[in-house]
């Protein structure tokens, strides 16, 4: 069973200056997986939205997502995340993110490093 690296850049600037600024991921293309979200190199959340606070709490940090997708499906060796980030009724979509898997049952890392402005 082999394990693939995906190291993901983007760049997410903040819409608002008092809306806290929620992060979630979804897993897609029917595999199973899990994800944590960073800010600078503290762990927020696991497998559930990540609430980061308001711009200021932003200031001089990154984010960092990281998902965790195992194959699962003998039809498709197809992974993806999509990332979303939401600040009150504002919502910023990052993906889908695609790759795909050698081998079934094979696991696929994504690594997304958000760069803030």
């Amino acid at each position: 069973m082999a394990v693939k690296h995906v190291d993901l850049d983007d760049r997410y600037i903040p819409k608002t200056d008092d809306q806290d600024i929620i992060v979630d991921v979804k897993i897609g293309d029917g595999q199973d997986g899990t994800y944590a979200v960073f800010l600078g190199g503290d762990l927020i959340k696991a497998n559930s939205p990540a609430n980061l606070g308001g711009k200021t709490n932003l200031k001089n940090k990154n984010t960092i997502v990281s998902a965790t997708v195992v194959d699962e499906l003998e039809e498709t060796n197809w992974t993806s995340i999509t990332v979303k980030i939401s600040e009150g009724s504002d919502v910023t979509t990052f993906g889908p993110y695609k790759a795909q898997a050698e081998d079934n049952n094979d696991t696929v890392i994504y690594t997304l490093k958000l760069i803030h402005q």
